[in-house]
């Protein structure tokens, strides 16, 4: 049988992705950052980062496909649904937008 960790328990197809994403915490002191997805879907994405402040549960803003200096960009409230350690020292973090 398998195991539910083993599961794919995505509600979404994730697509392979490299998009700029900056990401601002909102119940944290930790500064905004700006990163590229991995892989995205209609409901979340998932990006790599040095920062080790991300925690599961952290509600955060994102800004897809940002571009500093563009008046039009819109943020999405969103959720940390996962952190996990990566074997080269950075974060591997995954957002679900609320």
């Amino acid at each position: 049988m398998e195991s539910i960790k083993a599961r794919d328990r995505r509600k979404a197809p994730r697509v392979k992705l490299s998009q700029p994403v900056r990401i601002r915490p909102l119940d944290d002191h930790s500064s905004e950052e700006v990163s590229n997805t991995e892989n995205v879907s209609k409901s979340g994405l998932y990006f790599k980062t040095s920062s080790g402040h991300y925690y599961e549960g952290m509600n955060v803003s994102v800004v897809r496909n940002f571009h500093a200096g563009d008046p039009q960009h819109r943020e999405e409230t969103a959720k940390v649904v996962r952190v996990e350690r990566l074997s080269d020292g950075r974060w591997g973090v995954a957002i679900r937008i609320l």
